[in-house]
């Protein structure tokens, strides 16, 4: 069943022990970020209006854009393909007592069915592999 909304909507929480530096890293480095994000290894200058290459082995890349950056806060990226989707990536960094509160919210424009599940089986493994990777210790 396709929405009547044209933008579905999710957000999505995790609480690693990581500080908001180390997190921020992970998000923008393209040899970390495949581990926890589908294969796909962003390439920027992660200041707004920068154009972000999402690449994927067998894909080629895929465009985006940074629309917000404020290190190591704030990220909002676009994720476009070529079926006219734009997805559409706020990542929010919040130092906490326990380490760092991630929220992840996903906006994604004319969704295929319209249904938040998909986004959920898609989105929260990426958050799971991301803690799981921050979990880790750092190498001295």
């Amino acid at each position: 069943m396709r929405s009547s909304d044209p933008v579905l909507t999710q957000t999505f929480r995790l609480l690693t022990p990581a500080c908001p530096d180390r997190v921020w890293g992970a998000l923008t480095c393209p040899q970390t970020a495949p581990a926890y994000l589908h294969g796909l290894a962003p390439r920027s200058g992660w200041t707004a209006g920068s154009a972000v290459a999402w690449e994927a082995p067998g894909v080629g890349q895929i465009p985006g854009q940074v629309l917000r950056a404020d290190p190591p806060h704030l990220l909002s990226v676009t994720v476009e393909d070529g079926s006219g989707t734009c997805t559409y990536l706020t990542w929010s960094l919040r130092p906490s007592a326990e380490g760092t509160v991630v929220r992840l919210d996903v906006e994604e424009s004319h969704p295929a069915d319209g249904c938040p599940a998909e986004l959920e089986e898609v989105w929260l493994p990426v958050l799971q592999r991301l803690g799981a990777l921050l979990d880790e210790p750092v190498a001295p």
